[in-house]
C-alpha cells in the first residue's frame, strides 16, 4: 500500500495489526516509521512525531537488542525542534548496540546520521567572522543599498576566525569513514565524505573515495557528479565531462531537464521566451547556446558548459539535504552558484538576539562576496541545519543582478586567461544574389600572449570557423612564426564565400607550447540576400593607408588594400576606408553620379572633460578641412562621377586623417546618394583612437 502511494490505508492497516498484537515490536516499528517519514521539520508535526516516538520507544523496550528501533527514534529527534542534542545521544546508543551485534549495514546508517550532525555544526561554524566593534551587526538591507558596505564591513569591521569548526569536521570525517569501512558501498557516507574533502580541496582523495564505486559500475547520480567535480578541479577535463554526463543520465528525465535548464542563467525576458519553446526547440537552443559559449572549439571539451555543470555538482554536493527535502541546485545558494560560481569570500555571522534585529534573530547570516564586481548576496538560516534562503531584500538584488549579468565565467582562471582577437568582418556581394564574400581581418597582440614567456620564437596556430548555429566548421587555418620579444600586432586576413542567412564566425589563435598564448573572437551576424531593386552598400572596411591613386574597379584585393583586424588607430595616424556601392542607376550617357558623405561621430571619449573633446574636434576641422555639424560630429561631402561599367558595383576607397582628435570610440558613417534615382544607402563602422 505504501509503495502504491496509499499511506493512510497503510496506517489504518498497521493500527488494526497493533490492536491484534500490541507487543509485536515489528508492528510498532513499522507504524512508527511510517508516521515519522510522513512528517517534516516543523512545530506543527510535533504531535505526530510524538506518537511515532512512543511506538518506537515501546518497540525498543520490548527488543533492546535491535538497534534499528533506536536509529529511528534518533531520526525523529532530529525532526523535532530543540531536540538535536538528544538525537545524537540516541544515535550513540544505537551505534553501541549495532556494533555489539556486528550489524554492519546498521553501523553504516548510524555513523552517517552522526556524521550529518557533526558536519552541520561544522558548516555553521566554518567561514565564521567575528565583528570587532561591540554592538555592530551585518545588515542585509545596507549591503543592498549602500555601495561598498559589504567590502568595508569585511575588511574593517570584522575578521575571520581561524580553524573554527575543525573539530566537528574531523569527527564527521571519521564517522563517514567508519560507515564506509562497515559497508564500502554505502553511498550516503561516501557523499558526506566527498563534501568534506571538497571543502578542503582534497580532490585526489575524492577520486580515491569514488573509484571503488566506478570500478564496480555502481554509484548514483550525485556521486558521479561529485566525481566529475573532483576531476574538474584537477583539470582533467576529459574525465570531468564523462562523469558529469554519466551522472546526469542517472537522474529522472524531468529532473535532468530542469537541472540543466538555461532559464536560470538567462535574463528574465529571455528565460520567459526560452520556457515557451517546445522540448525539441529548447534542446536546439541549449546546443546553440553552449556552442556560442564554448571558449575554444580547438579543445575537445566545452569549458563553459563544464564550469556550469561543476557549479551544479557543487550545489548538489554541499546544499542537498534529504531530511529537509532540499535539492542543492534548487536552493537560493545553488541559484547564485550556477550564475556566478563559488564566491571568493564567504563570511558567516553568528545569530543576533537583539530586539531590533528581527532579520537575524536566532539565524546565521551568510555573506557571499565577489570582489571583482563588488557583488554580494546575503543568506540567512537556522544554525546547524545547512539551510539558508535569501536574507531581507536580497531576492530582489538577485533579480537585478540577473538583468545586469545573468551568467558569468570570470571566476575561471583558465577562461579569464583567454585573450581577445581583434577582428573586422566585411561583407561584399558574391557571385550570386544568395552568396557573399566575407572578409575576416584579425589581429592578435603577441606582447600579451607571450609577455611572461622566455622564448626566442613562438608558433601561433590560427583557425577560422564559419557556419550556421550548431554547424560551425573549420574553413581556414594558418600558422604564424612569432619572433620574440614582439613589438607589434600580428595580422592575417581570411576570405570566404558564405551563403545568405544567420552565421557564426569564430577566430582562435593558440600556441600549443605556451599556456598563456590563447586568444579568440566570436561574432554572430546575418548575411542578407542581395536586392536589385534598391541602392545598397557593402560594409565599410577600414584598411591600412592606401597610397595608390588608381581606382579599385576590380575590387579591394586588386587594389592592394590591406584590411585592418585591429580597429584602433593612434592619434594623427591616417587610414583608408573601402566600400562597394550596388544598384546605382546610370545617366543617359552611361555614367554613375553619386554624392558621398562621411560623418565621424565621437561616441565615447577616454577623457573626463568632454568639453575638451569638442575643442579637439575643432582642431581636426582646421587640419583636414572637415565641416563641423553639431557638437561632436564632423562631416565631409563630395560628388563622384565615373563611367558605368558592365556591372552596377562601384568600389570606392578614401583616406582619412583625424589629426589630434582625442582618444576614444568613434563611429564612421558613409552615406551614398544616387543623384539619378535619388535613393540613399548607409553603412557604418566603429573604431578607436588611442593616445599616441
Amino acid at each position: 500500500m505504501v509503495l502504491a502511494g496509499d499511506t493512510n490505508t497503510a496506517l489504518t492497516a498497521l493500527g488494526r495489526a497493533q490492536d491484534l498484537a500490541p507487543r509485536n515490536p515489528e508492528v510498532l516499528y513499522q507504524r512508527g516509521v511510517l508516521l515519522s517519514r510522513t512528517t517534516f521539520l516543523r512545530f506543527g508535526d510535533v504531535p505526530r512525531n510524538f506518537v511515532a516516538w512512543r511506538l518506537l520507544d515501546r518497540a525498543a523496550e520490548i527488543d533492546p537488542t535491535n538497534a534499528r528501533y533506536l536509529l529511528e527514534i534518533g531520526r525523529i529527534r532530529l525532526l523535532t525542534p530543540l531536540l538535536r542534542a538528544e538525537a545524537e545521544r540516541v544515535f550513540r546508543k544505537a551505534l553501541r548496540v549495532a556494533e555489539g551485534n556486528q550489524d554492519n549495514p546498521l553501523i553504516a546508517e548510524i555513523t552517517w546520521e552522526l556524521g550529518q550532525i557533526k558536519e552541520r555544526r561544522y558548516l555553521t561554524a566554518k567561514d565564521r567572522y567575528m565583528v570587532t566593534i561591540a554592538g555592530l551587526i551585518f545588515e542585509p538591507e545596507l549591503a543592498m543599498y549602500r555601495r561598498g558596505y559589504t567590502r568595508e564591513f569585511l575588511e574593517s569591521n570584522s575578521r575571520p576566525i581561524a580553524n573554527i569548526g575543525a573539530t566537528d569536521r574531523t569527527e564527521a570525517e571519521d564517522l563517514y569513514r567508519r560507515g564506509l569501512a562497515a559497508v564500502p558501498t554505502y553511498e550516503p557516507s561516501a557523499i558526506g565524505l566527498l563534501g568534506l574533502l571538497y571543502d578542503q580541496r582534497r580532490y585526489e582523495e575524492m577520486r580515491r573515495v569514488v573509484q571503488p564505486f566506478l570500478d564496480a559500475g555502481s554509484g548514483g547520480a550525485n556521486l558521479r557528479l561529485a566525481a566529475g567535480l573532483a576531476a574538474y578541479r584537477l583539470n582533467d577535463a576529459t574525465a570531468a565531462d564523462s562523469l558529469f554526463e554519466s551522472g546526469l543520465r542517472r537522474f529522472p528525465e524531468a529532473e535532468r531537464v530542469e537541472m540543466t535548464n538555461l532559464g536560470r542563467i538567462l535574463r528574465r525576458r529571455d528565460s520567459v521566451s526560452y520556457d515557451a519553446l517546445s522540448a525539441a526547440d529548447r534542446r536546439l537552443t541549449d546546443s546553440s547556446y553552449w556552442e556560442a559559449a564554448d571558449p575554444l572549439i580547438e579543445t575537445p571539451e566545452n569549458e563553459a558548459r563544464l564550469e556550469f555543470l561543476a557549479r551544479i555538482a557543487a550545489a548538489q554536493l554541499r546544499f542537498t539535504s534529504g531530511d529537509l527535502r532540499q535539492t542543492g541546485w534548487r536552493t537560493d545558494r545553488g541559484l547564485i552558484l550556477a550564475r556566478y560560481g563559488e564566491p571568493p569570500v564567504i563570511a558567516t555571522f553568528a545569530s543576533d538576539n537583539a530586539a531590533d534585529a528581527a532579520e537575524t534573530a536566532g539565524r546565521i547570516t551568510t555573506v557571499w562576496y565577489y570582489p571583482r564586481k563588488d557583488r554580494q548576496f546575503v543568506f540567512s538560516g537556522p544554525p546547524a541545519m545547512n539551510y539558508a534562503i535569501f536574507a531581507g531584500p536580497m531576492r530582489g538584488l538577485a533579480e537585478e543582478s540577473r538583468e545586469d549579468a545573468p551568467f558569468l565565467l570570470d571566476n575561471v582562471i583558465a577562461l579569464r586567461a583567454i585573450d581577445s582577437v581583434s577582428v573586422q568582418l566585411s561583407r561584399f556581394r558574391g557571385a550570386t544574389d544568395s552568396t557573399s564574400q566575407l572578409v575576416v581581418a584579425h589581429a592578435v597582440d603577441p606582447r600579451r600572449l607571450y609577455g611572461n614567456v622566455d622564448l626566442a620564437e613562438g608558433s601561433l596556430f590560427t583557425s577560422l570557423y564559419i557556419g550556421r548555429p550548431l554547424n560551425m566548421r573549420q574553413v581556414r587555418r594558418d600558422t604564424i612564426s612569432v619572433s620574440l620579444p614582439a613589438s607589434s600586432m600580428l595580422s592575417r586576413t581570411f576570405v570566404q564565400g558564405v551563403p545568405a542567412g544567420p552565421l557564426r564566425v569564430r577566430v582562435e589563435s593558440t600556441d600549443a607550447n605556451v599556456s598563456s598564448a590563447v586568444a579568440r573572437a566570436h561574432v554572430e551576424l546575418d548575411i542578407a540576400r542581395a536586392r536589385r531593386d534598391i541602392l545598397e552598400l557593402s560594409d565599410v572596411m577600414i584598411a591600412e593607408r592606401v597610397t595608390s591613386t588608381d581606382e579599385p574597379r576590380a575590387g579591394w584585393q586588386s587594389a592592394g588594400i590591406v584590411p585592418r583586424g585591429d580597429l584602433t588607430m593612434t592619434q594623427r595616424e591616417p587610414f583608408s576606408v573601402y566600400w562597394e556601392t550596388y544598384g546605382l542607376r546610370p545617366t543617359p550617357d552611361q555614367r554613375f553620379k553619386a554624392e558621398v558623405s562621411f560623418k565621424v561621430t565621437l561616441v565615447e571619449i577616454d577623457r573626463a572633460n568632454k568639453q575638451g573633446a569638442i575643442r579637439y574636434l575643432l582642431d581636426v576641422a582646421d587640419l583636414v578641412g572637415l565641416t563641423r555639424e553639431g557638437n561632436e560630429e564632423l562631416t565631409v561631402r563630395f560628388t563622384r562621377e565615373v563611367p558605368a561599367g558592365t556591372t552596377d558595383r562601384l568600389p570606392t576607397v578614401n583616406t582619412i586623417g583625424l589629426g589630434t582628435s582625442p582618444a576614444g570610440l568613434y563611429r564612421l558613417d558613409v552615406i551614398v546618394t544616387d543623384l539619378v534615382s535619388g535613393q540613399s544607402a548607409r553603412s557604418a563602422r566603429f573604431f578607436r583612437v588611442a593616445r599616441s
